[in-house]
């Protein structure tokens, strides 16, 4: 295979979508990676895998009504990388940090 075939190949690897058990092994694995003290805080938040959110958000901290929650959105986080960025952003809004703050630690 030439050079531009095996760069194409790379390409087209990098925008594979996760599949749902990859993203939710990402979203797990991030959540391991926390220290204990901050799991313990999270309690009994649930965090949830879904497909797409209809504004294209990547995720959600929903801290309203009988469940707190953190959603993940599989469709707008491409990478692991990306997974395990927007789950430490969400955890940050749980935590009270803002949109400012967050960007600020690189988690925007």
């Amino acid at each position: 295979m030439d050079q531009h075939g095996e760069e194409s190949d790379r390409l087209s690897a990098s925008r594979r979508r996760l599949t749902d058990d990859e993203c939710r092994a990402a979203v797990r694995d991030a959540l391991d990676a926390l220290p204990n003290e901050m799991l313990e805080r999270l309690g009994d938040v649930a965090v949830i895998v879904d497909d797409r959110h209809p504004a294209g958000l990547m995720g959600i901290y929903d801290p309203t009504g009988g469940m707190r929650r953190i959603v993940i959105y599989r469709e707008a986080n491409p990478t692991v990388e990306e997974i395990r960025k927007t789950v430490l952003h969400e955890v940050g809004h749980f935590f009270g940090l803002d949109e400012r703050r967050l960007r600020e630690l690189g988690y925007g």
